[in-house]
């Protein structure tokens, strides 16, 4: 049932966000051509991608209809054909169908949310690398510049969180952020070797890291365990301790109040309270995220037990019926910005 885990095999998941003007295609493909050999770029941008077709070999499928299953038919095509690696140009297009498909309503997102899922399943279990772009929200920022000691004030175009369901990024195993100067920053990793850093123009630089992460470990010889231990063996996480920790980190709440609340039970940890304190727990974290999201507090709790509650109870996983949650709370606030 179990055996010894290996990178072997693996592939990566790469999502490349920014402004228009950023260069993302032109990132992806660069960072493409030096993983693999052969390239299917997705293309919702109108055929915009094949104006790099003298500088990239890579085929390419144009989407006009941006239906969530559309871009799932795509990947299952391009595995089938033997492609090593699909460019998806964008994802923002499957939010923009998603967001129509909703209706703008709280039912309609229930029906919407397995398709959103299902994409992202896709994605994380294909077959081949994939690439996914993301456009950026735009913002002007006013930017001083110095020049022979006097001041001058120019706007400068930034581009700030992805046109993405909120959490995204979590689903892939690098997330960066390509400015205007074509500079790479990596946000998320789980790519010890690129973690935080920058990326000019991101290529084969950033291609070779990932390979060299992917690479199958080299075989190590068995090393016979004495039966005297010597050193404690740590002991596992206690199931309650992690629910409560990753609750607590989608929402971002603070772990001083997580102490401050397990202290008013007479406990230190999670795990020396009964599962449906630590209910109550997560119950608390959720709607003290909500409490300046509703007009009043029992909108808030309503809305949680309508939503997370219903998700659980139909066999749902905690951690992503809380983000979904969160998205829908929170889409009022940007379809309002």
């Amino acid at each position: 049932m179990f055996k010894k885990a290996t990178k072997s095999n693996l592939k990566i998941r790469l999502a490349l966000s920014g402004a228009s003007g950023a260069g993302k295609t032109f990132s992806a493909l660069s960072i493409a051509e030096h993983l693999g050999d052969k390239i299917a770029l997705i293309d919702t941008e109108r055929g915009s991608a094949s104006k790099y077709a003298d500088l990239f070999d890579f085929d390419t499928c144009e989407l006009t209809n941006h239906h969530p299953a559309k871009y799932i038919e795509a990947i299952r095509s391009a595995e089938e054909l033997g492609y090593e690696i699909i460019i998806i140009d964008s994802l923002t297009h499957a939010w923009f169908s998603e967001l129509e498909l909703s209706g703008g309503r709280f039912d309609g997102w229930a029906k919407v949310r397995p398709l959103e899922r299902k994409l992202i399943d896709a994605m994380i279990g294909s077959r081949c690398h994939i690439i996914a772009t993301m456009r950026s929200k735009t913002e002007w920022l006013i930017e001083e510049n110095q020049k022979g000691g006097k001041s001058s004030y120019s706007p400068k175009k930034v581009g700030t969180s992805p046109i993405q369901a909120s959490g995204i990024e979590f689903e892939f195993d690098v997330a960066g952020e390509l400015d205007y100067t074509h500079i790479l920053t990596i946000s998320k990793s789980r790519c010890p070797a690129i973690t935080d850093k920058t990326f000019l123009n991101p290529g084969k630089e950033l291609a070779e890291e990932l390979k060299g992460w992917l690479a199958t470990e080299k075989s190590q010889p068995q090393v016979t365990i004495t039966p005297q231990v010597t050193e404690p063996v740590p002991a596992p996480v206690d199931p309650q301790d992690l629910r409560v920790k990753q609750v607590r980190t989608v929402l971002n709440f603070p772990v001083e109040l997580v102490v401050q609340w397990l202290k008013a039970q007479g406990v230190k940890f999670p795990s020396q309270l009964k599962p449906s304190q630590v209910d109550d727990l997560v119950k608390h974290m959720c709607l003290s995220w909500a409490a300046d999201k509703f007009d009043h507090p029992s909108h808030a709790e309503e809305s949680y037990q309508d939503y997370v509650l219903d998700l659980l109870a139909r066999g749902g996983h905690e951690v992503t019926s809380i983000q979904a949650w969160m998205q829908d709370v929170l889409e009022p606030e940007t379809a309002a910005s």
